[in-house]
């Protein structure tokens, strides 16, 4: 017995490596499903299904490593690999901290772009993950320590390999519709995890359904493998929307009212609702009260880029796919209907304007895309970033307000930046608003909500600017502003406050926030009704009289038609009716639950294919 006991304490010695390396992978998954779900699900799809498929890919990933590689090597690939997936699911993390939501592998492109906010991000960490993290490293370098190819004697041993491989294709084929099961033809159909799975057009329950593995596989299968999933008989539906869109749609009051007339949009960094008041936002809420008010306008987010997606939505009528990642993957798509474009079909001449430098989101291709003469970054005006960064700052530098109003009739679109996150310490643009506005330092109110309230005012200070210049110059009778916002406030760091400020009962009516139409003479009017960022294009051609494709997944927002408003996990609401995925219809109200899902699966498909099909190049 005790030589028995003594080969297993030395079976166990050499070879508990192996049960190391597997943790160390594990635990990554583990983390992100128990520390991140619970927070928005409370409970999972599936268990089974995608712990065998960490199984299948860890000991995919394991036996081939030390059968066919070289110790050395063998031991260096494993060690990168395992580091990656760690480093992976750290950022996974901090990520859905912020935004509620995954990213996909092809977003780690766009890194550059956010390591401006590390030390932002990384104020969403916390003790769990900070746990789970060092015990998987831990488990990853004691394995690479101890790591040896087998010994044992098997002149089929490489063929072990072919197990797990075989489960994976087992689970691929059979497994995963026969488990998960369900019809893909139900009006909730997208909320199944079988077609979660097969459609892969949600990255949230897709790691959920599959696990990070399975998910990671498929992801850079179809972001660099997989060819068009679109033919014929989709464009045909996307034909078919169209032709019934010109046919329902119908005049009003306000078609061609504007007509003529030169029109500056401006997309808000971050201002929210709670943020507009006489105090904190005078020229806005002048503005707003004196024109077309959006007062149930959401703006939702698909993919990566909470601004860059609601400006892709605003110029094109389209969100960015939720089966991809940002809208920098359509710089190359053909937009024959973007609104740049129509305005330029229409004599005008546009430009766009951002403190943000050109490669920046690619906004310099992407903007020529869409149908911009020129992207004007400020710093090309030999602004500091510093300056450039502060929305004050941009009505006094004449050679700037000139380029925006040159060439009447105008279309020129501003994006602006003071309201971007951090607001728990004081940058250089938050140092200047304050300087600016010493009245509104306020000791006794939360630091970080009087921080947002003061970044507001400098982005009115703006709008005092604008308005006072285009008045001054003899435009602004003959200049329209259109204004949205891009997202909420994310990054403020209390979501339950932030809860409290919006006075939202659920989590997407946070995605509530301030839309307007400024123009000298317009009869101020209130939208009540749910709107959202793709109504924006189709209201603004109808206004000024442009174009109308009939495309646009959106509709015009003075039109008769009842309100409605879908974001990313496919919730919606309308004039009557709030509905998230998962939950029961209100009683009574089955069929318009049944209706508005099917409004959102239609919107979603349409979308997906015009989008990522790139429609209009292939219809040309």
């Amino acid at each position: 017995m005790k030589s028995k006991m003594k080969s297993f304490a030395k079976f166990l010695n050499e070879n508990y490596f192996y049960v190391l390396a597997v943790v160390s992978l594990l635990i990554p998954d583990i983390m992100l499903k128990y520390l991140v779900w619970p927070k928005v699900y409370g409970e999972f799809f599936a268990t089974i299904v995608p712990l065998a498929f960490d199984f299948c890919w860890i000991f995919i990933l394991l036996l081939g490593i030390l059968f066919f590689l070289p110790k050395n090597w063998g031991r260096a690939v494993f060690g990168i690999i395992g580091g990656f997936f760690i480093l992976f699911s750290f950022a996974q993390y901090i990520y859905f901290q912020i935004f509620n939501q995954f990213f996909r592998i092809s977003s780690i492109a766009l890194a550059g772009e956010g390591g401006e906010y590390f030390s932002y991000a990384i104020s969403y960490l916390d003790a769990r993950v900070g746990v789970c993290s060092a015990i998987s490293i831990f488990c990853l370098v004691l394995a690479l320590i101890r790591w040896k190819r087998p010994t044992f004697k098997c002149k089929w041993k490489k063929a072990f390999v072919i197990v797990p491989i075989f489960g994976l294709v087992l689970m691929h084929i059979f497994m995963q519709p026969q488990l998960f099961g369900e019809s893909d033809q139900d009006w909730d159909s997208w909320s199944k995890p079988r077609v979660i799975y097969q459609k892969f057009n949600d990255v949230n329950k897709g790691i959920d359904v599959m696990g990070l593995y399975q998910f990671t596989a498929r992801d850079i299968y179809k972001s660099y493998f997989a060819g068009s999933k679109y033919g014929e008989a989709d464009f045909e539906k996307v034909r078919t929307f169209s032709k019934e869109k010109l046919e329902a749609k119908a005049a009003n009051e306000f078609t061609g009212a504007l007509k003529g007339k030169n029109l500056i949009a401006v997309m808000l960094e971050g201002i929210d609702d709670w943020m507009i008041s006489e105090k904190y936002t005078p020229t806005m809420k002048y503005m707003m009260e004196n024109g077309i008010n959006f007062e149930n306008y959401y703006a939702p987010t698909f993919g990566t880029g909470y601004t860059l997606g609601s400006e892709f939505c605003f110029h094109t009528g389209f969100y960015t796919p939720p089966s991809e990642v940002s809208a920098v993957n359509f710089a190359a798509n053909s937009f024959p209907y973007a609104l740049p474009k129509l305005f330029a079909d229409a004599g005008y001449s546009a430009n766009s304007f951002h403190y943000n430098n050109q490669e920046f989101y690619n906004r310099g291709i992407m903007h020529k895309s869409l149908g911009y003469e020129k992207y004007h970054s400020f710093q090309d005006y030999g602004l500091p970033e510093y300056v450039a960064q502060a929305d004050s700052n941009i009505m006094k530098y004449d050679e700037i307000y000139a380029d925006m109003t040159k060439n009447a009739p105008f279309f020129s679109f501003v994006i602006t930046y003071s309201g971007h996150v951090p607001y728990t310490f004081d940058d250089a643009k938050l140092a200047l608003a304050k300087e600016n506005h010493p009245e509104l330092v306020d000791n006794t109110m939360l630091a970080e909500k009087n921080n947002c309230l003061i970044l507001a005012r400098d982005t009115d200070d703006f709008f005092k600017g604008l308005l006072e210049r285009l008045e001054k110059d003899g435009l602004l009778e003959d200049t329209v502003i259109a204004v949205f916002t891009d997202h909420y406030a994310y990054g403020f760091s209390d979501q339950g406050k932030l809860l409290e400020y919006n006075k939202a009962v659920g989590d997407e009516l946070m995605y509530r926030v301030p839309a307007f139409i400024y123009s000298e003479g317009l009869t101020p009017k209130k939208i009540t009704k749910p709107t959202h960022t793709a109504d924006l294009l189709p209201t603004l051609i109808n206004l000024f009289g442009l174009y109308d494709s009939g495309y646009y997944i959106g509709e015009d927002a003075l039109s008769l038609k009842e309100g409605f408003a879908y974001f990313g996990n496919s919730a919606w609401l309308d004039e009557s009716v709030y509905y998230v995925p998962g939950e029961e219809a209100p009683k009574g109200q089955e069929e318009r639950v049944k209706r508005g899902c099917e409004k959102v699966r239609q919107s979603l498909e349409i979308n997906d294919i015009v989008i990522v099909g790139d429609y209009f190049k292939e219809e040309k």
